[in-house]
């Protein structure tokens, strides 16, 4: 203070914020704001592989939606798919609206494999030539009978023995029920008519999400005005309503912190000076904070905005006790005012940078983020208010005695009395009320609750899944092998345990490359199976004359037959010619080590399917599983660290005041973390890694309360009116946290208000034998 220049700090203090405009009008010109869920997550615990797969697998499902419009009949549901089509094409926000069923693409394929068709034989072809070549020839008499024989008849000159037709048929195990091209399905009270869809973009920005929400509800309110009715599913729509929740509670929370902080700061001044002030400190701190994390992370996810948008209340503290000091005695300035409370200010400000550090050790970027935005936005804050107020608060005093000062003054005179006539019994209840709590206490690691999608939204999901049961679920399994030989046998081996399970109903489907392409081994085994159960035996000539097919046709087979003995078909060529459904199974081959991934869809016995992973080559992929045992294992690790930082802070107040005054300060953290922790029992909130990331922001703010009353000395007035103060602003940010759907940020929201409050309560009783004397 012997050296502090006000006009040269806030020299300093303005070029350093016009060097953070300049860097945020080039950093906020991007696209700087995301939405998606999956970025909140760590990219993965597991080896790279299982983490490129984990990729992969979610960026294939995020940009799907399905659509179904219904109808009482099946002209009327594929009338109003066609509007639909019409209408998401305009939108211009997919880049692919799939409708009618692509014949010309299957034409394609068709004529692509049947060079092969040879080698290529479905498992139940395999099976009925190995065990009983005659019961294939009469299944092909009974479907060429039968009514759909004539379809299968057009195919019959070109692949009389229908080994093809059955290997082709096979690539889509699902049959589905067609009308003019269009898949149609049912339930009892409807015809639904199928739209698949694909976003241009992997992730959404904001204003796209908001335009697809709009899409669906319009589109939802023209077919049931037409007398229809419109299902849709997709990652998108949960990803578009957490956004707009988020940017809901942004407002909500923005909006109520400044409000509450406008009403206290006008009620308690009386002028327009300090408001503009906080306002200017709370304003430095967001924008700094908000263009460091966009310049640090590239991007910043919308719900690190809603804690930051909670900031308000926290960063404006700092000004207030300022401003509250003025208070404390007649002939008060803002050099001797700041020279009062500096230290406490500095300490105050290094327990919650501690404290939002311990959010940054996280291995979850959503919390990094929250960790960097909140501890930039506090320093800025405090910088603000060290830095600049002292020249503009220069010749500026309150002339009149604020109401609220007469209500804190007086709480702060009696309160501390009272607890301590009464501190037995208060003891007491609160032992029992803290144990109690805590017996009821029950950890919940679900990676699910970092969202809370709307009931309908669920159900409309359900009700799809039930009618259209062709959607992966989000376990899958990876396999590997260090060649494609060693890869194909390690998924064989899976693909006939699925098969097994399957029969069990642990699952409905299950989809792999190799039950589709044989590798060159089991293309040339698949050959010399017809070679001898069909073709050598004598049977395949039988089957044709008794077709009656003439000499010279049965000769031709035989021909082709022997012409496609060398023929291989390599696993790049089958690619080309498959669906991209298919295609997005394969991972490629790299580093010695070929790869691709089993699809799963209407999963029931989970159990039974992850024992499979210690097959060869298999790795089962959980990822909510996986996720949630990180949480399990953070929280574990959280717990230490918010031990590490109570030491912390305990072993810096005992360098600087002494052990005894350090236990007396830590006493009111100590008793706060406590009593949040027994409110999560008592009311039944989620308790997880989340709360205790909260509960070192309330350690950081009770070492606040606690170091401001221990170093008030004649000036408790004053410092009971800025202690107050700030815990009210910082309540209507945290409260209004606590209301949020979401339930991470309600439960984080609902710890720091339990704790704050406790804080508030417990503050005032440090240096109470110094007050009574």
């Amino acid at each position: 203070m012997n050296v502090y220049h006000p006009k040269l700090t806030a020299g300093l203090w303005l070029v350093g914020m016009l060097v953070i405009c300049i860097l945020g009008s080039q950093a906020l010109t991007k696209d700087w704001l995301e939405t998606s869920f999956l970025a909140l997550l760590p990219s993965s615990e597991q080896q790279p592989e299982i983490a490129k797969a984990t990729r992969q697998h979610n960026e294939l499902n995020n940009r799907k939606m399905i659509w179904l419009a219904g109808a009482a009949t099946s002209q009327e549901a594929i009338g109003h798919a066609q509007k639909l089509k019409q209408q998401l094409e305009q939108s211009r926000l997919f880049n692919k609206v799939v409708l009618e069923f692509p014949q010309q693409q299957y034409i394609e394929q068709y004529r692509q494999l049947f060079l092969y068709r040879y080698q290529l034989l479905d498992a139940q072809t395999q099976e009925m030539l190995v065990k009983n070549p005659e019961a294939l020839i009469r299944q092909n008499l009974e479907i060429l009978n039968s009514p759909i024989g004539q379809m299968q008849a057009a195919d019959l000159e070109r692949d009389p023995s229908l080994i093809f037709s059955r290997y082709f048929s096979a690539q889509n195990p699902v049959k589905l029920n067609l009308e003019q091209g269009i898949v149609v399905l049912s339930d009892q009270h409807r015809f639904w008519a199928l739209l698949l869809t694909d976003l241009q973009d992997k992730r959404l920005q904001l204003d796209k999400l908001e335009t697809l929400s709009s899409l669906v509800n319009s589109a939802t309110g023209q077919i049931k005005a037409d007398g229809g009715e419109l299902l849709v599913s997709g990652m998108a729509l949960f990803t578009a309503h957490g956004a707009e929740s988020a940017k809901q509670e942004i407002s909500t929370v923005g909006i109520g912190s400044s409000l509450g902080i406008i009403v206290l700061l006008w009620a308690t001044f009386r002028s327009v000076r300090p408001l503009l002030l906080s306002s200017l400190a709370i304003g430095s701190g967001l924008l700094a904070a908000l263009v460091i994390c966009v310049l640090f992370f590239g991007k910043i996810h919308i719900l690190t905005l809603v804690f930051g948008a909670s900031l308000i209340g926290v960063a404006d503290d700092y000004a207030q006790h300022f401003l509250c000091d003025s208070f404390g005695e007649k002939d008060w300035n803002p050099r001797k005012g700041l020279k009062f409370i500096l230290p406490g200010l500095s300490l105050g400000l290094m327990s919650n940078l501690l404290s939002y550090a311990g959010l940054g050790f996280s291995p979850f970027p959503g919390l990094q983020e929250v960790a960097l935005f909140s501890a930039m936005g506090l320093l800025f804050a405090w910088l603000t208010v060290v830095m600049l107020f002292p020249l503009l608060l220069t010749g500026f005093a309150f002339d009149h005695q604020p109401g609220i000062l007469k209500l804190t003054t007086y709480w702060e005179q009696h309160w501390p009395l009272w607890v301590s006539k009464n501190r037995r019994w208060l003891g007491l209840m609160l032992a029992v009320f803290i144990a109690g709590g805590l017996w009821m206490l029950k950890p919940q690691d679900d990676v699910r609750l970092l969202q809370s999608p709307p009931a309908e939204l669920l159900r409309t999901a359900d009700k799809i899944r039930s009618l259209f049961p062709m959607s992966p679920d989000n376990q899958f399994f990876l396999v590997s092998g260090k060649d494609q030989a060693d890869w194909h046998q390690n998924e064989q081996r899976l693909l006939e345990r699925l098969g097994a399970l399957k029969q069990q109903k642990a699952l409905s489907a299950y989809e792999g490359l190799s039950n589709y392409w044989p590798d060159a081994s089991q293309q040339q085994q698949n050959y010399q199976l017809l070679k001898h159960k069909l073709y050598g035996s004598g049977l395949l000539e039988r089957y044709m004359n008794d077709l009656g097919f003439d000499p010279a046709a049965v000769k031709a087979e035989h021909k082709q037959f022997a012409e496609a003995e060398r023929n291989t078909l390599a696993l790049p060529e089958w690619l080309a010619a498959a669906d991209e459904s298919k295609r997005q199974l394969w991972l490629g081959c790299d580093e010695g080590r070929c790869q691709s991934t089993v699809t799963l869809t209407g999963i029931s016995d989970i159990s039974a399917l992850s024992m499979l992973q210690n097959l060869p080559g298999v790795a089962w992929v959980d990822q909510v599983e996986s996720v949630s045992s990180l949480f399990a294992r953070y929280r574990i690790r959280a717990s230490g660290l918010l031990l590490v930082a109570f030491c912390l802070a305990t072993l810096g107040l005992g360098v600087k005041f002494g052990w005894r005054n350090s236990a007396t300060i830590m006493s009111v953290p100590v008793v706060a973390l406590a009593v949040s922790l027994a409110m999560l029992g008592w009311f039944d909130q989620l308790f997880s890694l989340f709360n205790l990331f909260a509960l070192l922001l309330v350690l950081g703010i009770g070492v606040d309360y606690g170091l401001f009353f221990f170093m008030a000395g004649d000036r408790r007035v004053s410092t009971s009116l800025g202690v107050t103060l700030s815990a009210v602003t910082t309540l209507l940010a945290f409260g209004l946290l606590a209301i949020s759907s979401t339930e991470i940020v309600h439960a984080f929201g609902f710890t720091v208000t339990a704790g704050i409050v406790t804080a508030l309560l417990c503050a005032p009783l440090i240096g109470l034998k110094e007050y009574k004397k």
